[in-house]
C-alpha cells in the first residue's frame, strides 16, 4: 500500500467542480482538516434509514433553522426547488446533477436532523443508469484508508432508473467529508464525493450537495490499465488502475456532454502527477480530451487541485485523491 497515496482523501472529486454542491458554505476545493481529528475513520453517528420515504422528519418537531442547512425563509415543502437552500427544510429532491432533474420538489427536514442522500449511479463509459449498485456512504477518511471495510453511515441499492434515496438516522458527525462508494457486479469499486461538513468541519447538512454518482466497468479498467502500461513516462508503480488508485475523470458542459479539447493540469506548481486523456479508440494521449472528454489522473498530491481549461480559458475544476483499492472520480462542470 502507497500510504502517501492513501490518506490523498480528494473530497472534493466531484463537490469542487459540481455547482450542484450547496450542502454547505464551506470552501471544498481545498479542505485539509486535521487527519488527526477521528483518525479512526470512525463517523461519529447513529444508526441508519434505508427507507427513502419522502415524509422522513415529518414528525421530527425541529424548528425552521434548528438544523445546518435548515432555514425560516425559502420554498415550503412540495414546492419546486433546484438547491437545497432553496427550502426552508434543507432538502431538495435533486437525482441528477447534470441536467438537474425537472421534478425536484421541498421535502421534510429528516428526523433528528439526519442527512438524505439522494442521486442516481452512472455507469461512467456509457453515462447509463446502473440497477442494483450497491452504494455505501461511509466518512471520506474511511473510505480513503480503508474503502472495502468502510462502515455504511447508511446504504442503498439503485432501482431501476439507477436512483438511490438514504436517510441516516441522527445528525452525520465525520471529518473530511461523506462519499458514495459504489459496487456490483462487473465494476470495479468507484468514491464519488457526496458532501463536505459545515462550518465546524465535523457535522452535515440535512441534504447532500452533489447526486451524480459514479461507477467504472472493470473490462475498461483492465484495457485502459494495459494501454497505459505502454506508456514509457508512466511509473509501473501507479498501474493497474484501481490497486494501484487513480483518477477517472470527465470535463462535460452544463448538460452533461463531453467537451473535447479540454486540457486538465495541477494548479500546483510541484505537482508529480500524471495526466492522460482517453482516445477513441482506447489509447491514450498527452495532449487533450478526445470527444469522450475523458482523462486519467496518476500520482496526485495529497490533496491536489486541477482545472479544465478549453482555448487557454479555465471552464472549471475540482480537488482529485487517490487510495488503492478504489476508484475515485474528478468531474469538471463546464458552464
Amino acid at each position: 500500500m502507497k500510504i502517501s497515496k492513501t490518506l490523498t482523501i480528494g473530497l472534493g472529486l466531484a463537490l469542487a467542480g459540481c455547482p450542484g454542491d450547496d450542502s454547505s458554505s464551506t470552501d471544498t476545493t481545498t479542505s485539509t482538516t486535521d487527519m488527526a481529528t477521528g483518525s479512526t475513520g470512525e463517523p461519529m453517528t447513529t444508526g441508519m434509514d434505508t427507507s427513502g420515504d419522502d415524509t422522513a422528519g415529518s414528525e421530527s418537531g425541529e424548528p425552521p433553522g434548528a438544523c445546518l442547512g435548515t432555514s425560516d425563509m425559502g420554498a415550503a415543502v412540495g414546492d419546486a426547488c433546484t438547491a437545497n437552500e432553496d427550502c426552508m427544510s434543507g432538502v431538495c429532491t435533486i437525482y441528477t446533477d447534470v441536467p438537474l432533474n425537472a421534478d425536484a420538489v421541498c421535502a421534510e427536514t429528516p428526523a433528528n436532523c439526519g442527512t438524505r442522500v439522494t442521486g442516481t449511479v452512472f455507469d461512467f463509459v456509457t453515462g447509463e443508469p446502473v440497477e442494483s449498485a450497491t452504494v455505501i456512504v461511509a466518512a471520506a477518511l474511511q473510505a480513503a484508508t480503508n474503502p472495502t471495510g468502510a462502515m455504511a453511515i447508511v446504504e442503498d441499492t439503485s432501482g431501476a432508473d439507477g436512483r438511490i434515496d438514504a436517510t441516516s438516522d441522527m445528525t452525520i458527525v465525520a471529518p473530511l467529508g461523506i462519499v458514495a462508494l459504489s459496487s456490483g457486479a462487473g465494476y470495479y469499486l468507484t468514491s464519488t464525493g457526496v458532501a463536505s461538513p459545515g462550518p465546524d468541519m465535523q457535522t452535515y447538512a440535512v441534504g447532500t450537495g452533489i447526486h451524480d454518482l459514479w461507477m467504472v466497468p472493470e473490462d475498461a479498467i483492465a484495457d485502459w490499465s494495459d494501454a497505459l502500461g505502454m506508456d514509457p513516462e508512466i511509473d509501473a508503480a501507479d498501474l493497474p488502475l484501481g490497486a494501484a488508485g487513480g483518477v477517472v475523470g470527465l470535463v462535460r458542459d452544463s448538460s452533461g456532454n463531453p467537451i473535447a479539447g479540454a486540457v486538465v493540469s495541477s494548479t500546483s506548481d510541484t505537482s508529480m502527477a500524471v495526466v492522460r486523456y482517453l482516445n477513441d479508440d482506447g489509447s491514450f494521449n498527452n495532449t487533450e480530451t478526445s470527444e469522450l472528454g475523458m482523462f486519467v489522473l496518476l500520482n496526485p498530491s495529497v490533496p491536489e487541485g486541477f482545472e479544465a481549461s478549453v482555448g487557454g480559458m479555465v471552464v472549471g475544476g475540482g480537488t482529485a485523491g487517490s487510495a488503492n483499492n478504489v476508484l475515485f472520480t474528478l468531474i469538471i462542470n463546464a458552464p
